[in-house]
């Protein structure tokens, strides 16, 4: 297989395993712990046969699920098959979730003789009642322990809440951030009720406006702890960007493995695997497809808009062949005047006090 020079991709793997599914998550996982060692064997057969072998890597990220509740040694198979079967770049990127119950030195010493020089670990909320209700399983000892654990091995670790969680109030969002001045990036998520979820089942709705007042708060108390917001839901100290999750964002190449995962060549084609973990060990293979001009559009104007950085005008030309502004020069001339959006210094981007409204703006520049 001839690989595409000068490219680096990024390699997604998901680990659907999870000791307790929270009451919120509508992501692939299980907690049958006997199905892990047989999907790792599919995985890393998966890894081995991948058309894409031998191309550069400039970022790993293992998520889930609980990749951390993974038996002892499995991180370390399946990092030692990407490296066997790419060019893990010498500065990649290599991150790995975590849940802090399932957080100890034998993990922390594993991820770290491995390679894995990025962690991020869910808090979501430091109160025992929201915890509880959410259907969370560790406690705020447990999430400080394990931050002990990690900071002892490494420097660059994540840390994410969720706004809109069950009995939440915007105290519990400054104490949960309060724990996290120390780290190196931050990802705030508000509640998303997915048809499925216990959630949902139980009836329970996010109040928009309450959301958005967390938000704020977030936003104002991580600004003030040194970080700058990168992209809508995302923080960082300076140099310490996911770039991973820069990919996505970007509409760069990354390689999928796992159950549920989906990969993209950056250019027109996606891929994607089922989402039941007992046909992937079966037969691990992912449906490919292409992507219409269309949907490519839709897509880079919906990520992008994401960021803080926006859509540079001169990359979108180079990418799609025509003029973003001349093309959409009506609606960026009203949205501009509302005050909605910022066009200089080359690029399109959402008004910072308006991006988390971004939603309803970014659907005026969509294709139907």
């Amino acid at each position: 297989m001839t690989t595409d020079v000068g490219k680096k991709y990024g390699v997604y793997i998901h680990i659907p395993f999870c000791k307790a599914k929270c009451k919120y998550c509508a992501f692939v996982s299980t907690p049958d712990f006997s199905l892990q060692k047989s999907y790792v064997s599919a995985l890393l057969g998966e890894i081995n046969r991948c058309q894409l072998k031998g191309s550069d890597v400039d970022s790993i990220y293992i998520g889930g699920g609980t990749p951390s509740c993974l038996y002892s040694g499995g991180i370390a198979e399946i990092l030692t098959a990407v490296k066997n079967n790419f060019n893990v770049l010498s500065d990649a990127e290599i991150t790995v979730e975590c849940n802090p119950e399932s957080v100890d030195d034998a993990f922390a010493d594993e991820c770290k003789e491995s390679g894995v020089n990025r962690i991020s670990m869910g808090l979501q909320s430091q109160c025992t009642v929201v915890l509880l209700a959410s259907g969370r399983i560790h406690t705020l000892e447990q999430y400080k322990t394990a931050i002990d654990i990690l900071s002892r091995r490494f420097d660059n670790i994540s840390s994410d809440i969720i706004l809109g969680l069950p009995l939440q109030d915007i105290s519990d969002i400054e104490q949960s951030l309060n724990l996290m001045t120390e780290l190196k990036h931050v990802s705030v998520y508000a509640l998303s009720v997915e048809q499925g979820t216990p959630l949902y089942t139980e009836g329970y709705s996010v109040d928009d406006d309450m959301i958005a007042d967390f938000y704020d708060c977030a936003c104002k108390k991580l600004i003030g702890m040194g970080f700058y917001r990168y992209e809508v839901s995302n923080f960082a100290k300076i140099g310490y960007e996911s770039r991973h999750n820069n990919k996505y964002w970007n509409c760069m190449p990354y390689i999928g493995f796992g159950v549920a995962a989906h990969g993209y060549d950056g250019k027109r084609t996606r891929y994607k695997h089922g989402d039941d973990i007992s046909e992937y060990i079966c037969s691990p293979v992912a449906e490919s497809y292409l992507l219409t001009d269309r949907d490519m559009y839709n897509e880079y104007v919906m990520l992008r808009l994401r960021t803080e950085r926006g859509i540079a005008i001169d990359e979108f030309k180079k990418r799609f062949g025509y003029d973003f502004c001349e093309r959409n020069a009506d609606i960026l001339n009203k949205l501009q005047s509302e005050g909605l959006i910022v066009c200089a210094d080359g690029a399109v981007k959402i008004a910072p006090d308006r991006l988390y409204v971004m939603n309803s703006i970014i659907e005026q520049l969509m294709l139907d």
